[in-house]
């Protein structure tokens, strides 16, 4: 992969550094400068595992800093992951490991709640997800529903 296709992913990966060793106005230009050059609000709040990929140069991808990603999850553009709960809040958006995020989706929890998508799921593109997805769901609609549970996987 490119070092101009990872720019995205390096910046944001470096303002979360800078964040957890307490250089907070330093990690917030990070921030600034990763959204000027691909239009994403990559938050350095926010707790990201191994492995993530944000496709399309992740533009338009809006994540709350509440928010934890965990490995291996694939993030298309325009997905916004919302939260309406203040920053630092015990509430978070969690999204399991091997998750994808389809283009357009929404991840959206209820007014100071937090919401969980387990492991191996699948979100649709356009989707928007109000509530908990259990591991291995594919879901989709709005609001989006689970359709079937993945079998193409181990258990």
């Amino acid at each position: 992969m490119s070092m101009k296709y990872r720019l995205h992913v390096s910046l944001w990966a470096l303002s979360r550094r800078l964040f957890t060793k307490g250089h907070k106005r330093l990690a917030f230009l990070v921030k600034v400068t990763n959204y000027f050059f691909h239009k994403a609000l990559l938050p350095c709040e926010a707790i990201v595992g191994e492995r993530l990929v944000l496709d399309h140069y992740a533009l338009g991808v809006v994540i709350h800093p509440n928010v934890t990603i965990g490995d291996d999850v694939r993030i298309y553009h325009h997905v916004t992951i919302a939260g309406e709960m203040p920053i630092g809040a015990l509430e978070r958006v969690v999204i399991g490991n091997r998750v994808v995020l389809g283009a357009n989706s929404i991840i959206l929890p209820r007014a100071y709640q937090g919401l969980s998508i387990g492991d191996d799921a699948i979100v649709g593109a356009g989707s928007v997800v109000t509530r908990d997805v259990p591991a291995r769901a594919i879901v989709v609609g709005v609001p989006a529903r689970v359709t079937r549970m993945r079998d193409d996987i181990d258990s």
